[in-house]
């Protein structure tokens, strides 16, 4: 079973984010992650079974140890020919935010000592720090390896960008306290929130 932890986007980014994939779509057609929920993924990880009862309740507790955390949107930025998609991933960028960093690493910590994972560390096709977080944690984007984000979209290596420079070169400021993470069901592109949590 493969799950992930998200922070989903307030009402005004979330629209903004609809906006744009809808447009990504109308130019160059289906393209990876459009069709995904509008989402900054913490980190996500494979487990043995269904997450039990008893776990939610300690995750929900130990989420409940931290305040809000103030996100800021920054820009549109792209991770150019994306390894995992081998295509170019449009996304959302934040301003760096330690306390999202140090929330996600202390939150991964804390999973790995509750939650059994699958052992599929053989299947990995990182290096350097990132096999080893990989090894360790079972996500390789942990730390500072981690850039936090909301993905618009993946486009395909063969679409010219210049048809959306509009919407590249369009100044995004968006400020808002994110006050809980919910926990999603991942099956290739199908996603199910299973449990939402909240901070203090």
């Amino acid at each position: 079973m493969f799950i992930g932890f998200f922070i989903e986007p307030d009402k005004k980014l979330k629209k903004i984010i609809i906006n744009f994939k809808r447009t990504v779509k109308k130019n160059y057609g289906n393209q990876i992650y459009l069709s995904h929920p509008a989402h900054l993924t913490l980190f996500t990880m494979s487990v043995k079974r269904k997450l039990a009862k008893d776990k939610i309740i300690k995750i929900t507790k130990f989420v409940k140890n931290f305040k809000n955390i103030k996100i800021k949107i920054s820009k549109i930025k792209f991770f150019y020919s994306d390894p995992q998609t081998k295509g170019h991933t449009m996304f959302f960028s934040l301003k760096k935010n330690t306390s999202l960093n140090n929330f996600q690493m202390k939150m991964i910590r804390f999973l790995n000592q509750i939650v059994e994972s699958k052992n599929i560390v053989k299947k990995n096709k990182f290096d350097g720090k990132l096999k080893k977080d990989y090894r360790r944690y079972g996500y390789p984007f942990v730390g500072k390896n981690w850039i936090p984000h909301f993905t618009i979209s993946s486009i395909s290596k063969k679409h010219n960008l210049k048809k959306i420079q509009f919407l590249i070169k369009k100044k995004i400021s968006i400020t808002y306290n994110v006050k809980k993470i919910s926990i999603w069901r991942i099956n290739k592109n199908q996603h199910k929130k299973l449990h939402t949590m909240s901070f203090k």
